[in-house]
Parts: structure tokens; C-alpha cells; sequence
């Protein structure tokens, strides 16, 4: 692997997010922060579609955002209470709430493929951006399910039919609507107003094959979440040191020429 700067600021994402985050998520969370710190400044007013209840958007950005929306009336009220936009409502990325133009950029963090109509949201998108306006997302790629552990595991025994199997119900469980390749939404973009500025793939095949394992592993974790709220109810240094020297070079390597994701900017025509 070759090694790659931590984050222009010196911030240690890897490790606020193991501290704060289910663990299987915490790898692919810390590389989005670092990926939307490299896109640079982001001209106010910004939107952030999808926003959950707000944790991303307290770690990614060092300012409360303008605006963040989702459809999860909890999360809105957990988004407020964090203090991550001057504005959380309750609202939906297929039919927004805002004027024409009000916008100078929108931010989507592994949102948009969770949404059916993936048209609609772009429409309103592109409705809602100043000409000029940037759109800065990270969606999961065409390679998503076949660089799972499950899969490429299943593939290996001679077993192709389990193996689609196995990618299919990740991402139906996932709720993933769209893991689809670059010339996909190149067109998707193109079609709605959209220039495509930069494009980066992230979460090359053994990082994915990590984040599959993961998931298990971190059941314990999703049954406190669901019986108390958290994620963790007391510290464990001893699980995030054991994590973070787990995860940490896949934290710094460079850019995989194939990845699970992919982060893409792009400019309102």
C-alpha cells in the first residue's frame, strides 16, 4: 500500500470515528470525512441531503452546515439537538421544501442510494443549486457486492449462484437501490443539469472484504444501540487500539484503482 497524508488539517478520522461509530462503519465514514475535507471549500449556503441525526456532518465539517434534511422526524430532532445545521427539517431529497436557486452547494454522504427515485432527487438538486453551485456525494459503486467477503468467497468455492445470492441480500438489507458505475452517473448527471468535476473510488477489495466481517463482529454493538440509544455504553480502549491498527492502512493508502464506493464531484450548469 502506499501510504497517504492523514487530512490536510491533521485530523485523525480513523479514530474519532472507532470511538464514536459502529465499528464496521467506522473505516468507510473516516475516508468520506478526509474526501469531503479534500474537496475544499464548500460556498454557503450548503444543504446536506439526508442528514441522519447529525454525527456525520460534526466530525466531516468544522461549522454547523446551513441546512440538513431528512425524512426521520427522530433524527431530525437528534440532528438539532447536536447542533449540526442553523436548520435540521424534516423533509424529503425528492421534493424539497426550498426555493429555486437557494442554494450554492449540496452535500450527500451515502444518501441518494438509498432512494428509489434517484431521478427526482436529482431534479430536485439541480432545481434547488445556484448555476455554478457544487454537488459533492459518495455513493457505493458497481463493485459493492462483488468485492464482499461473502462473495468472493462463495465464487471461489465454485458456488456463482450463492455468491449472487449473498450480494443480493446485502444490499437489499443494506437498502441500496443504485450501486452503479461512473458512466452510469455520468449520465444521470448530465441528463439533469450536471457536470461531472472529479470522480475517486475509495474502499479498494480487501478494506470491503474487512467492512463485510464487520458487520458481524459489530452485532453486540447494534443491540446496545437499539436497547439504549448508543453505541457503546462505556469505553473500551483496548477494542479501538486492536481496531485501529486493523484498519488504519487502508485509512492511508492511496486511491484504489477499483473500489467499493465513489466519491464524485460535480457542477451545477
Amino acid at each position: 500500500m502506499t501510504p497517504r497524508y492523514i487530512s490536510a488539517s491533521g485530523r485523525d478520522y480513523l479514530s474519532e470515528q472507532i470511538r464514536d461509530v459502529p465499528t464496521f462503519r467506522a473505516l468507510l465514514r473516516a475516508v468520506e470525512c478526509r474526501l469531503f475535507e479534500e474537496a475544499g471549500a464548500l460556498p454557503e449556503p450548503v444543504l446536506d441531503l439526508g442528514c441522519g441525526d447529525g454525527h456525520y456532518a460534526t466530525v466531516a465539517f468544522d461549522q454547523p452546515l446551513t441546512v440538513g434534511i431528512d425524512p426521520d422526524g427522530a433524527m431530525v430532532r437528534q440532528a438539532k439537538a447536536r447542533g449540526a445545521y442553523h436548520h435540521a427539517i424534516v423533509a424529503s431529497a425528492t421534493e424539497m421544501p426550498f426555493a429555486d436557486g437557494y442554494f450554492n452547494s449540496v452535500v450527500a454522504n451515502c444518501v441518494v442510494e438509498h432512494i428509489p427515485d434517484i431521478e427526482a432527487v436529482l431534479r430536485e438538486t439541480a432545481r434547488v443549486l445556484r448555476p455554478g453551485g457544487r454537488f459533492v456525494f459518495g455513493v457505493p459503486s458497481e463493485n459493492f457486492a462483488d468485492m464482499l467477503l461473502g462473495v468472493t468467497t462463495l465464487q471461489r468455492l465454485g458456488l456463482p449462484a450463492l455468491a449472487e445470492r449473498y450480494g443480493d441480500w446485502f444490499n437489499d438489507h443494506a437498502q441500496h437501490f443504485h450501486t452503479d458505475s461512473v458512466a452510469v452517473w455520468q449520465a444521470r448527471l448530465e441528463q439533469y443539469g450536471f457536470e461531472m468535476t472529479h470522480t475517486e473510488p475509495y474502499i479498494d477489495e480487501r478494506a470491503h472484504q474487512i467492512f463485510d466481517v464487520l458487520h458481524y463482529v459489530s452485532v453486540p454493538q447494534l443491540l446496545t444501540h437499539k436497547l439504549t440509544g448508543r453505541w457503546r455504553v462505556l469505553p473500551n480502549p483496548l477494542a479501538d487500539r486492536f481496531f485501529d491498527k486493523l484498519l488504519r492502512p487502508y485509512y492511508e493508502q492511496a486511491p484504489p484503482e477499483r473500489g467499493a464506493c465513489h466519491f464524485f464531484h460535480a457542477v451545477r450548469r
